[in-house]
């Protein structure tokens, strides 16, 4: 669903990555962060569960955890593995996940265990001081960030990282939406993607589609299974969850940085998506 020019533009950020070996201890649950994951197993067993559907990691495969996946973790005796958290948007702020079937498991190349090694050895002080997600999930990740990297350094690594991530890009052309209706739905999430955090109204919507309201609503439910008031307290919260791991930011202020008219109704669609309080989900630190 993707066109060309947007694959092109695919940005992405690095926060953490290392090998390491990991026992029985790594085993939690309701985990949901604001980064995706990347795990190459390369010995051991376990299991990852997002949302609730068991996974179990094998060596020598690939793996994918999406931002914002209910997901828990549990390994079985020992587990080693190559991880990678990082972040991926298209222009304006567009989600690749709203434009694109991706596989949650796939097979490596020889190749990829060579990319691993290469991306740990120019970024090797970004391993995590801590498995438990209660805890490293706290921390701010500025100090990670592209833009502190020699540029040679920063090419290098959003390109290894580009090519891990393009493995569980799906290339079912069957399932790939005519052009009519990737204008419609690009046009739509750009259009809340960049108005995220003013109102937003369905006729303005429509009006982008050159159709009524009742017809936008079900062309844009019929394509994304979600009616357009769903899908944008969707963003809003991510976006939210997003500010109350990785910032200091008032629950007021960050309320109105993602749109919504009113703290209190903030709160109400926050614990109906996530369910927990913002509160409680800064505090436990993205665990619910």
């Amino acid at each position: 669903m993707i066109s060309p020019g947007l694959i092109d533009e695919i940005k992405v950020e690095i926060y953490n990555t290392a090998k390491c070996t990991l026992g029985q201890e790594w085993n939690y649950a309701n985990v949901i962060s604001p980064f995706s994951r990347i795990y190459l197993i390369t010995k051991g067993e376990g299991y990852v569960l997002p949302n609730n559907k068991m996974q179990k990691l094998k060596p020598g495969y690939l793996y994918l955890v999406p931002s914002y996946t209910l997901c828990g973790y549990h390994c079985v005796e020992e587990l080693s593995q190559y991880y990678l958290h990082f972040s991926h948007h298209l222009p304006d702020g567009l989600k690749i996940f709203d434009q694109t079937s991706m596989a949650n498991e796939v097979k490596a190349l020889p190749i990829d265990f060579h990319l691993f090694e290469r991306l740990l050895e120019i970024n090797s002080t970004l391993s995590l001081k801590y498995t438990d997600p209660n805890i490293y999930e706290k921390d701010s990740w500025t100090n990670n960030r592209m833009e502190h990297r020699a540029n040679h350094i920063q090419l290098e690594t959003e390109g290894i990282i580009k090519q891990l991530f393009s493995r569980f890009i799906r290339n079912d052309s069957s399932k790939t939406l005519p052009l009519q209706k990737q204008s419609f739905i690009q046009k739509s999430f750009k259009y809340i993607s960049n108005h995220l955090y003013e109102e937003i109204r369905i006729e303005a919507l429509a009006n982008l589609a050159c159709c009524s309201t009742d017809h936008y609503t079900r062309k844009f439910k019929k394509i994304t299974g979600m009616r357009p008031m769903e899908f944008i307290n969707q963003k809003r919260i991510e976006k939210a969850q997003e500010l109350l791991i990785t910032t200091t930011m008032s629950q007021k202020k960050i309320s109105e940085e993602t749109g919504f008219n009113s703290q209190q109704y903030y709160t109400r669609i926050f614990k109906k998506i996530s369910g927990r309080s913002p509160e409680q989900y800064r505090k436990m630190g993205g665990l619910i």
